[in-house]
């Protein structure tokens, strides 16, 4: 399994303030990002290499739409040199905060050297 979690938390501190998604409370200052990984599986391996698809959901927090389509395609330019292309997306309202969440999928195909246990590279596939 590969571990992308410090990229990709490094990556989204550079567009907002970035929190894991089950740490969220309540008095989270918005706009703020969220993320979750929801699938992590090995594709393919060998004795030395192996590859992985990695998917993570991402949401970014706000009271305002046009701002959350901004900072979409700001969390797309900042992804994609990572090898993640974005897979879906959509957007939840909940009229008790009136809060809009701008929810967003990206999957990447990630390598691993076995002998060297670091992330060699990502590609989009």
């Amino acid at each position: 399994m590969i571990d992308f979690h410090v990229q990709l938390v490094s990556a989204l501190e550079t567009v907002l303030p970035t929190h894991y998604e089950l740490a969220l409370t309540s008095g989270t200052k918005v706009p703020c990002i969220s993320y979750m990984e929801t699938n992590n599986y090995t594709h393919l391996s060998g004795d030395t290499l192996g590859y992985s698809y990695i998917t993570y959901q991402i949401k970014v927090w706000d009271h305002d739409i046009a701002t959350l389509q901004r900072y979409a395609q700001k969390i797309d330019n900042v992804l994609r040199p990572l090898g993640f292309k974005r897979i879906s997306s959509g957007e939840l309202y909940d009229t008790n905060s009136t809060m809009i969440q701008k929810i967003l999928t990206y999957e990447a195909l990630a390598s691993e050297d076995y002998e060297n246990p670091i992330v060699l590279e990502s590609e989009i596939n």
